[in-house]
C-alpha cells in the first residue's frame, strides 16, 4: 500500500510538469521584470597605462512594449593598476559601478530583441593610494578622485523566449578629468543570462 502511495505521488508530481511548462513558455517579454547575471570586460584609461580589466556584475530589467527601465551594478578586477592624481602616482583598487538607464526596444526579429539605452553611472574605485616613494597628495583630493557620476550610453541584443534569455551588450562612458580613470571615457563590453520572474504589471481578472 505504501509503493501504491507513492506512485500516486510521482503520478500526480508529474502531472503538474506539463502546466508548469505552460506557464513558463507564456511568460512575454513585455510587462516583465528579468533578473541577469553577467561577465566581461572594462577599459581601464590612465594617464600611466591602459589595459582590460576583468568585471562581474547583475542587473534589473522592467520592461514595456517599446521601452523599459533598466538597474545594474558592476565589479571591475583592477588588479596593479596605476593613474595619477595632481602629477603624482597612486595605485588603484577594485572599480565599481552602480547604473540606470531609460531603455528603448524598437524592433523584434525572431527570437532577437536589440535594445539601446541612455542614463547615468555612479563610478567608484575602492582605493587610490600614493605609490611608495612617490610626492604628497592632499588626502582631500585623494578621496575625491574616487569617484564620479557620468551620462552612460549602451546598446546591446537580447535573444530567447521563455524564461531565460541570452543577451549582449556594450556600454560607453565620458569621465571627469579629476577622477583617477581620466584619460577617455570607459568602455564595456558584457553578456549574461536574463531571467524572466513574471509580470512587472498586477493583472485583475474579471
Amino acid at each position: 500500500m505504501r509503493s501504491i502511495g507513492r506512485l500516486s505521488t510521482g503520478l500526480a508530481l508529474l502531472s503538474l510538469f506539463p502546466a508548469v511548462a505552460a506557464a513558463q513558455e507564456t511568460r512575454t517579454f513585455t510587462d516583465a521584470w528579468f533578473w541577469g547575471v553577467k561577465a566581461g570586460a572594462m577599459s581601464v584609461p590612465t594617464p600611466v597605462e591602459s589595459e582590460i580589466a576583468p568585471m562581474v556584475g547583475v542587473d534589473w530589467l522592467i520592461t514595456r512594449t517599446r521601452g523599459g527601465l533598466y538597474l545594474s551594478y558592476e565589479h571591475g578586477f583592477l588588479d596593479d593598476a596605476r593613474s595619477t592624481v595632481d602629477g603624482q602616482a597612486v595605485e588603484l583598487g577594485d572599480y565599481r559601478r552602480a547604473s540606470f538607464s531609460l531603455m528603448a526596444f524598437p524592433r523584434e526579429f525572431g527570437t532577437l530583441r536589440p535594445y539601446a539605452g541612455i542614463g547615468m553611472a555612479l563610478n567608484f574605485v575602492n582605493k587610490s593610494n600614493p605609490v611608495s616613494g612617490a610626492g604628497a597628495v592632499d588626502p582631500t583630493r585623494l578621496e575625491d578622485a574616487r569617484s564620479n557620476t557620468s551620462f552612460v550610453l549602451m546598446g546591446g541584443v537580447q535573444a530567447g523566449r521563455g524564461p531565460v534569455a541570452f543577451f549582449a551588450q556594450a556600454s560607453a562612458m565620458p569621465t571627469d578629468s579629476r577622477f583617477v580613470l581620466n584619460d577617455g571615457g570607459i568602455y564595456m563590453l558584457e553578456a549574461g543570462l536574463r531571467f524572466n520572474v513574471g509580470s512587472a504589471i498586477e493583472r485583475i481578472d474579471r
